[in-house]
């Protein structure tokens, strides 16, 4: 089979006591993608209920020699603000740091923007990096800050040599808020969705504490990439270094996990990545899997009232590989079942409290979004209301009692919250705020 793969593995079947995970292997294969699919709870009342389905992803390693060719455009902000506490130098050295690691087959373009859009480097390969660090060190600060022109134009650099066996970013830095060119952040959203349709996804920085980290965060998660929060560009050169790490072991791009849902079942919600309703089919669209790592959301769903046994769901995993695949064993298709009983001690005798915990875990993390909008829209009482159900919910979980690794990770939660709420407290929180969105951000991500 040549060209692009379209590979198909089902998820996991989980009738709550036991797991099971498809692999593709083969020599010829790219490294093993496995996916599971886990029940908090194989057993729920006759008159229905929410339940936890935990969706995971495992990836091998990728050795040295298959690692990705790179098609990067790095997007800087070089607005009047860069100037000020030396983020346009500290900027400047971290990219230097980047082109030090990256091979010279390697796509690089650099777009730098204020009011106006320049690009200090088109499109091509990396060559001699003596040249491209002399162009770095000519930026200088000055203007405004039109962030959509110049993330448009990343995109433009990107798309001239885009190719499915390459991993195709942008990556965009910014300290400041977008004030020229396209500002609606609906608009930039749609923008980014589409270009992530087209395979190609974008990371987001944004340095100090006056940029929107509402507009960063969603640009990375409509993107399909990364979001990094610093409050000093002194530690901007490791983040770069670790996006183009990753970016190296990109396993493969458009990955998504898609949902037959059981008859008249319902999903309330997806933690930790983007998702789509499609009548009773629901996609999670997981962006880049990259290689040798595990990832999880939470799926939480309605259940209906019944009776005997009921298929919860159906799941699938799809992603596209560049590579030539001749497919080892492939997969059938698994499902999740729950049974219906009026037996409490039933239920609460095969509740999975790690699964329990991470569900309830991964809620609360909604549960801050809400207090953290409630804070961007003046109201910090409910705000502050919020947090405080959060927490109640936490010290309600099934999972809380003992003292068991699920009873550690939800008081943890509970004390973070705690945390959040201290911080939030001061009317001058624009520090707190962005460092309580990011921490959030990652907990949900489970980073």
């Amino acid at each position: 089979m040549k060209g692009l793969t379209v590979m198909t593995i089902a998820l996991a079947t989980m009738l709550g006591l036991s797991q099971q995970a498809c692999a593709v292997p083969g020599p010829n294969n790219p490294p093993s993608v496995r996916l599971k699919g886990s029940l908090n709870c194989p057993y729920i009342p006759s008159r229905g209920g929410t339940v936890y389905l935990q969706v995971a992803v495992e990836t091998g390693a990728i050795a040295r020699r298959d690692q990705r060719q790179l098609n990067i455009a790095i997007v800087l902000d070089r607005s009047g603000s860069m100037g000020a506490e030396g983020k346009i130098e500290n900027a400047k050295a971290a990219l230097r740091a980047v082109i030090d690691q990256l091979r010279s087959d390697d796509i690089l373009s650099i777009v730098i923007y204020d009011d106006e859009i320049d690009v200090l480097r088109p499109a091509a390969r990396v060559g001699r990096k003596e040249d491209v660090r002399r162009l770095v060190d000519e930026i200088t600060p000055r203007g405004w800050t039109n962030l959509g022109g110049g993330m448009v134009e990343g995109y433009r650099q990107v798309r001239r040599y885009a190719s499915p066996t390459m991993v195709n970013r942008v990556l965009l830095l910014s300290d400041g808020l977008a004030n020229r060119g396209i500002t609606d952040p609906a608009e930039l959203a749609r923008i980014v969705q589409r270009q992530r349709e087209a395979g190609i996804s974008i990371s987001t920085v944004g340095v100090g504490l006056e940029y929107n980290e509402n507009l960063m965060l969603a640009l990375s998660e409509h993107g399909g990439g990364n979001y990094y929060f610093l409050e000093s560009a002194r530690n901007l050169a490791s983040v770069l270094r670790n996006e183009f790490s990753m970016a190296t072991v990109v396993l493969a791009q458009d990955a998504r996990v898609e949902l037959q849902l059981g008859k008249h079942v319902r999903v309330i919600d997806v933690i930790g990545c983007a998702y789509r309703s499609e009548g009773d089919r629901v996609k999670l669209d997981l962006g880049d899997l990259y290689g040798g790592e595990h990832r999880e959301w939470t799926v939480v769903l309605e259940v209906p009232p019944g009776e005997g046994v009921l298929e919860v769901v159906r799941g699938y995993l799809r992603y596209t590989h560049p590579r030539e695949l001749t497919l080892g064993e492939r997969c059938d298709n698994f499902s999740n079942t729950i049974r219906y009983t009026e037996q409490t001690a039933m239920i609460e005798e095969h509740r999975d409290k790690e699964l329990q915990a991470k569900g309830d875990i991964a809620r609360s993390t909604r549960q801050v979004e809400r207090a953290l909008k409630a804070l961007d829209e003046g109201r910090r009482d409910e705000a502050m209301n919020e947090l405080a159900a959060a927490r109640q919910a936490i010290a309600a979980s099934p999972a809380v009692a003992g003292s068991g690794a699920s009873a550690d990770m939800l008081r943890a939660q509970d004390e973070k919250i705690g945390g959040y709420a201290e911080s939030l407290k001061d009317q001058d929180s624009v520090k707190a705020k962005k460092e309580v969105q990011y921490d959030n951000y990652r907990t949900q991500k489970r980073k």
